[in-house]
This record gives C-alpha cells, structure tokens and sequence, in this order.
C-alpha cells in the first residue's frame, strides 16, 4: 500500500493500538516498523484499569485478561517487617468494570493487537523503517527502507510517530524534547523468586540505602512465583559496561527475596521529558516518542494507549471528510497538559524515594515507612468501619488507573449536569450496560431516564449520533448523573457536553464550532 491515509512509524503498543481503532473506522492505514515481529521482551508490564477499557471498546479487553495476572493490591515493607497494605477491588469497584491492575507485560500487549489488527484486515510492515519524511498542504511523502534495503515512496494525509524515545520523527521534525535525567541506575529483572513478598500484591520494600519493588507476573501456564523486580542499588553495582543480576542478588537477598531463576534482566537510567509539540502540521507524535517518565505507577504504556485512542476518532472524522482538520489541534491541547501533569507527579515521587544523600535515607528508612503504615491501614482515621476505603486510598486508584483523567480545559468540553462536567470520563454505571455501548464506534448521546421526545427527533436527524438511553436508579445516582439530563459522549468514552436539560440547536452549536463537523448551517434542512 502506497497511498494510505494515514502511516504510522512504529508498532509497539502505541501504533498498534491506532491502527486498530483507525482501521475499524475504515480508514487506510499503513504501520512500518524495523523490528522484525511484535518484541519478545517484557518491558512494560502493567495494564491500568482505564487502558483496559479502552481495550473493552476495541474488542479485546477480556482476551487481555484471560492472558493477564491481577494485582490484587500494593503492600509495603521497611526492611522484614510489613507496614500494612490495602486491596484495589474496594477502592475501584463501582467504578470501573476493571478494579484492578492487570499485569500483562509489553510483548503479550504487542501480540494481542498484532492479531486483532489481521482480524480487522490490517497488517504491520514489519522490517520496514521510516527513513525520511516532507510534508506539505496536500499531504506527507515519506522514504521507507525494507529489510533488504529496498526503498519505497509513500503518500498519506498524516503521519503518526509512535516510534519510540529517540523518535526519527521527532529529530525530523526539530521538536525539542526538554527534561531531565536521573543520576542512578536502576535494574529491571524478571525473574522466579519466593520469600517476603505478596504473591498477589504489588510489594514496595524501602531501605535506608535501597529500594525494590516486585510486581507480580503471569508465568509459564500461569504458574506463580513470577515476578519483576526493579531495584536501586546503593552504589556502583551498575557501572560496568555489562551489570548483571549477579551484582545485585545481594541487595535482592538483603530484602528477604530469593531469586531461583532470572528470565530477563537489564538496567537504565530514569528520564523525564516532554515533547514541546505533540502536532506539527500534519505529523503527530504519540507515546514514548512524545513523553517519557519514570516507572513509578506504571503510566507510560497506558499513557500511550491513551494518546492513541484520543487522536484515533478525530483523525478518522477529519480522514473521512466528517470533521474539518481543526478538530485535530485538540489532540495536543488535551494529552500534552495530561502528560506534562504526569511527568511532573512521577519526577517528584521517584526523585523522594531515589535520592543519594542522608535525607534520602531517612525518608526511606524513617519518615516514609511511618506515612505508610498509617496510610496503608486501608481506613479513614474516623471511619467506624474497619476495611473501609480511605479517601486517599479513592484519589490513589483513580489517579494510578487513569480513571480520573479528564480534559477540564479542552475545547471539546461543555457543561455541567449532576456532578459530571464536559471533558470527564463517562461514569461507569454497573449493571447498565453504558459501557458496552462504548464498543459501537461512534459518538453517542446518553440519558439516564427517559429521552424527551426533542431528544428523540434530534437523534434520528443525526446519523453520526446514536441514541443510548439508560434505566436511572440509585448506581446512575451515585455515579453522579443526572436524571433525564443529556449527555453527549465522544468516541473515545468522554462526556463532551453535559445539559441538565437537553438541547439540540446548543449540541448542534458545539458539533459545528467546537467539533469542527461538517453539518448543515443552521436554518437549512438537515
């Protein structure tokens, strides 16, 4: 295929992710990536709740559980003795259909979407790199290099650069890519190991001069005692030009763990930047290629998935002459903040646990295990029940499964009705069925109770809006929904507007100059 409308450089979870969702909007795609198959390497190891609904929408979301492993929750430990911890099924339930993390490492990620990108009759480039690129008002022409060094000349409407931290298209386009290094080295490993640690939880162990963190893995038919750890040695255990789990099994045993089998080890310094410019003309930047942080809350992946499933419908409306291209400036003015947020969080926490000097030490070993075991308890200092879900506790899972995100300052967002405004995530209603309707590509308008019949009318003119109307009980209640309000959700499973009462000329004034579509002006027939 030579004139796709759309080529993206890179099929790693990012790329896969956009041509799955551009494909099932039947857009041309065509993904070219220099590897020679999907990686073979864990990397990435976590699926946060809100990626796994975006993967519920795609169609794959109960296949990425089935090849998964849960974490059930996070336990904390100073040395050998246990702080305390707390389950994530409580603190999630009710409010999303994965109260859980999923540990499912990148290559399984990568195979998963491999294959349901055949089943949608795209397929991946592989052994094809992107060489070079121009664009133009018409459009990108772009040199790729196949595996024997053969070239071809590619035409598309857009370029998408999920390729990686030292994106081609990035350096192409002369985007800067500020941030900032950390000083030490870190080890990632993954490995067979038994001792002090939770075999269902996540296990944070905090010395004086060390840290390591286990996360538990779905092994060889789903056998336990797989895990990865990621450890920060004291000293130069790193600095050699090949380190390897032999110079850290100390550290490792000096935290209760014993390692009877290594399956992958490496080790890395943590960056944190963020690309000026997520969009330059008609090439966009996603993933890895456009943020990059620390390991702390395991973001980057899912905060990839995120950036591909935001820019997928807009591209695809704008593709398919739905949509002027202003649509697309939306893109980067709702997941550039978003990342900009996230790097900041994550460099704050991981520069607190990773410091070098006494005050480090004393944080790890004094101030931070006395937080937690108060924290982790799983309570409210007040609360009269015991096992009850602390606020914090809430804030902690919304903000590690990305169910909290929202685009408050989008252009995109409009209203408020009950507690839900313009630019949160569509509340997950247990039981309803509003989720499920997610899985139709499509924007929707829901209401939860009974549509007017202007709703009614509306809808029918509107065949790019489906109807969705949902039974309002005391869940819609405490999800924050209104009863009878209208609520116009975005493809991508975010309220766009929210009327307390609803209001089509005012939803067709948001589609027409905030959505940028393509709809009759107003007083002429629809």
């Amino acid at each position: 295929m030579t004139t796709p409308e759309v080529l993206i450089a890179g099929a790693g979870p990012t790329g896969l992710l956009l041509a799955c969702e551009l494909q099932r909007r039947g857009v041309r795609v065509l993904v070219a990536d220099p590897k020679s198959g999907p990686t073979r390497e864990s990397r990435a190891i976590f699926v946060q709740a809100r990626s796994l609904e975006i993967y519920d929408q795609l169609g794959t979301g109960q296949a990425a559980v089935r090849q998964g492993h849960p974490a059930e929750g996070l336990s904390a430990w100073s040395g050998h003795r246990r702080l305390g911890g707390f389950k994530f099924g409580p603190l999630g339930r009710g409010r999303t259909p994965y109260p859980f993390i999923l540990s499912l490492e990148q290559s399984r990620n990568e195979a998963l979407l491999d294959r349901h990108l055949h089943t949608l009759g795209g397929a991946v480039q592989w052994g094809w790199r992107l060489e070079a690129f121009t664009q133009d008002a018409q459009g990108v022409r772009a040199t790729l290099v196949g595996p024997t060094g053969q070239r071809r000349e590619v035409n598309a409407a857009y370029l998408c650069g999920a390729d990686g931290a030292h994106s081609l298209v990035r350096h192409a386009l002369g985007t800067p890519f500020p941030g900032t290094s950390s000083p030490r080295a870190l080890f990632v490993a993954d490995v067979t190991a038994t001792g002090e640690l939770d075999g269902a939880d996540v296990t944070l162990k905090l010395g004086a001069a060390s840290l390591l963190l286990a996360f538990p893995m779905a092994g060889p038919q789903h056998a336990s005692g797989h895990f990865r750890l990621i450890g920060m040695p004291p000293g130069q255990e790193l600095a050699g030009e090949t380190p390897r789990f032999e110079d850290v099994r100390a550290l490792v045993q000096g935290f209760g763990v014993q390692v009877s089998e290594v399956r992958w080890f490496s080790h890395y310094r943590v960056s944190h930047r963020v690309a000026r410019h997520f969009q330059v003309g008609r090439v966009f930047l996603l993933g890895d290629a456009a943020h990059v942080h620390s390991p702390v809350g395991g973001q980057g992946m899912n905060t990839g998935l995120g950036d591909a499933h935001n820019l997928a419908w807009k591209l695809a409306a704008v593709v398919q002459g739905q949509a002027d291209p202003e649509l697309l400036s939306s893109y980067e003015r709702e997941r550039r903040p978003f990342a900009r947020s996230l790097v900041r969080t994550t460099d704050r926490i991981f520069g607190l646990i990773s410091g070098g000097g006494p005050l480090a030490g004393f944080l790890r070993a004094r101030l931070l295990p006395a937080v937690l075991a108060r924290l982790l308890g799983g309570t409210e200092p007040a609360a009269p029940l015991p096992g009850r879900p602390s606020r914090l506790g809430r804030l902690a899972f919304g903000l590690l499964s990305q169910t909290r995100l929202s685009y408050p300052d989008s252009p995109l967002s409009v209203g408020r009705a009950g507690a839900v405004r313009g630019g949160q995530r569509l509340p997950y209603v247990r039981g309803s069925g509003n989720f499920s309707a997610l899985k139709e590509p499509g924007a929707q308008l829901h209401i939860y109770g009974a549509a007017s019949p202007g709703a009614v009318a509306w809808a029918a003119r509107r065949e790019q809006v489906a109807l969705r109307v949902f039974p309002f009980g005391e869940a819609a209640r405490r999800a924050g929904l209104r009863e009878d309000a209208g609520y116009l959700v975005r493809p991508d499973g975010y309220v766009s507007v929210a009327q307390p009462e609803f209001s089509g000329p005012a939803l067709d004034e948001v589609l027409r100059s905030r959505w940028h579509w393509r709809l009759p002006a107003a007083g002429r027939p629809l």
